[in-house]
């Protein structure tokens, strides 16, 4: 972000004016002394904590490889520790997820905020800012380990005992949070500090998020207070809906805009800016180091463009080939999945010829006509980093057809390419800049209708307010709440309402690939969900080249993956690891752990 170039500047100038660096305290008594007096001090100190959000990565986050949703397609022995029965007790902290390094250092922050020389209004912010952070870290911990310690301020000789204490309940790590939330919702500043800031806008967005969370989870897993964290979700996600009514018209431009700041539903984004700061992302997708697939279960996720369903839709769906699949289904899963073609690209070329066959080009006339998605976007056929062009989808890893290429291989025919686009640079690593948007307004869509049917106020309207304004760039036709009952989906699972169910598709549909399916299948208590064996496209292997090696069930489905061995309810909370337990004797491990 463009913030994080201002921080390291602003750190370079405090070292450079001070001229006793060399004396002998400790680095916190430093900063604190010389650092937290201005409310340009606290600014240029709380804008390295931006580097805490999520950003363009190089891969998909492990929500995703950790649900139904996708496949690390690069290795089978990638395949997700939960569903194979391969989660351990870790040894070490370091990666374990049990970290509180973050909220010391936004706890220091807090600590200097009364004594400093700004005005209440300035300390209510900083306030403010400081607990949004701290939240957002509580966030994380509480939705791994449940029980956390809470630590409300910053750690030092005298109070190192709380180190060594037990877990803090969730219920009181879940009140703290909500409380703070509240509390900096009502007292930042509205516009933040300036634009792209942490401000009430982000304030709310993450209310929404958590309160819709943590009430789903205390409903599902028999906690109290369910309905605490409900209306907390509801009360934010209403303001955030009346400040940002409308999404921007094309889909693919959430993960390939040079800029979102001040674009339709853009709440807060991580910026990319040339000559400062780039990201991978959209290079790798471009490259044989991209290892990301979607299962046949996502992709059967995705509606028909008659609003229904693949088991009752009326277009005669099939999944006989690739091209039958995808043919007449929701937009969004032609920006998220390479649809089928095939062109006579043998080698490294940067130019092609159709072939005689006219299924081949189905998908190359499709794609242009799909609004929004101009020369510079998802036009086929795909091409690499260097424009070398992929003379097929499903282009599958160690493909032996002669001319084949090594790069934008799958393992189950669904190469997964939201982040793909021409025309950031990606002629080198680390220089495309794309934004990535942090908090965007189609969540909080998603989060406000599934609150509202959870307090049983879920209506046509409340459809058409959220729901129904992601469907036009879907191209589907709007959801009519009447029309969903029990037949709707022959596949639903069983135990959950028509309704819910098809609030819960459209949210896996539109945030697919942007990490909430693994917490969203541990909150509803879907763990079982995991238990399916993931599944790739039906192909013929005789379409490719001898000793590819592409192995199928018996109705012709691409298998990556085993059968699962299958999901133990201790999942749902990570287990704390061996050294923390050593080192303080008052833990108790997670439940179910023991």
């Amino acid at each position: 972000m463009k913030k994080t170039i201002f921080l390291l500047a602003g750190l370079a100038a405090v070292t450079a004016c001070n001229k006793n660096y060399l004396e002998k305290l400790p680095l916190d008594q430093m900063t604190e002394a010389s650092s937290f007096k201005t409310n340009d001090n606290f600014k240029t100190y709380m804008w390295g904590c931006y580097e805490y959000f999520p950003g363009m990565q190089v891969d998909v986050p492990s929500g995703e490889f950790n649900s139904d949703n996708m496949v690390n397609a690069y290795n089978v022995a990638n395949r997700s520790p939960y569903a194979f029965q391969l989660k351990i007790i870790p040894t070490a902290t370091s990666g374990s997820g049990w970290d509180f390094s973050f909220i010391r250092r936004v706890n220091i922050m807090l600590d200097n905020v009364d004594q400093s020389a700004m005005t209440q209004a300035d300390k209510d912010h900083w306030r403010s800012v400081g607990y949004f952070f701290r939240a957002l870290r509580y966030y994380d911990l509480l939705a791994s380990f449940g029980d956390v310690t809470w630590i409300e301020h910053k750690v030092t000789d005298t109070s190192a005992s709380i180190l060594y204490g037990p877990h803090t309940p969730r219920d009181v790590v879940a009140k703290n949070m909500l409380d703070n939330l509240v509390w900096a919702e009502s007292h930042i500043k509205p516009g933040g500090d300036g634009p792209n800031t942490i401000n009430v806008h982000a304030v709310r967005a993450l209310l929404s998020r958590f309160g819709l969370f943590e009430g789903t989870w205390r409903k599902y897993h028999q906690l109290a207070d369910a309905d605490v964290y409900l209306n907390a979700c509801k009360t934010y996600s209403e303001k955030l809906l009346a400040s940002f009514p409308a999404v921007m018209a094309n889909y693919d431009d959430l993960f390939n805009s040079e800029d979102l700041v001040g674009k339709p539903g853009i709440i807060l984004a991580r910026q990319y800016v040339t000559g400062q700061t780039g990201h991978n992302a959209a290079r790798y997708v471009r490259t044989s180091s991209w290892g990301s697939d979607l299962s046949k279960d996502a992709v059967e996720s995705y509606l028909c463009n008659d609003g229904r369903p693949v088991s009752t839709t009326g277009t005669g769906y099939s999944d006989a080939t690739m091209n039958d699949e995808f043919r007449n289904r929701d937009r969004r899963l032609y920006f998220t999945v390479v649809p089928p073609y095939r062109v006579v690209a043998s080698g490294q070329v940067k130019t092609y010829t159709r072939t005689n066959v006219p299924s081949e080009s189905e998908y190359i006339d499709f794609m242009a006509t799909l609004p929004g998605n101009e020369a510079n976007r998802k036009r086929l056929p795909v091409s690499n980093w260097d424009n070398y062009i992929l003379y097929r989808a499903p282009h599958f890893l160690n493909d032996k057809t002669p001319g084949a290429q090594g790069f934008m291989n799958t393992s189950t025919g669904y190469y997964y390419y939201r982040t793909y686009n021409t025309f950031t640079d990606v002629s080198t690593t680390g220089i495309a800049t794309t934004d990535y948007p942090v908090f965007h307004i189609e969540e909080t869509m998603l989060n406000y209708a599934e609150v509202m049917w959870e307090l049983n106020s879920f209506s046509q309207s409340v459809a058409d307010a959220t729901i129904n304004k992601l469907r036009p760039r879907a191209g589907l036709p709007n959801m009519v709440v009447a029309d969903i009952n029990a037949a709707f989906d022959a596949n639903r699972d069983q135990t959950v309402d028509p309704v819910l169910w098809e609030i819960r598709r459209e949210r896996r549909v539109e945030l697919m690939g942007e990490g909430f399916r693994f917490n969203d299948l541990k909150r509803w208590k879907k763990g079982e969900y995991f238990n399916k064996q993931l599944l790739g496209a039906k192909v013929k292997v005789a379409d490719y080249g001898a000793g590819t090696p592409i192995t199928l069930n018996g109705d012709g489905k691409v298998v990556f993956y085993g059968v699962p061995t299958g999901w133990l309810d201790k999942y749902y909370l990570e287990p704390l690891p061996y050294e923390q337990l050593q080192l303080n004797p008052a833990l108790l491990q997670t439940d179910l752990w023991k």
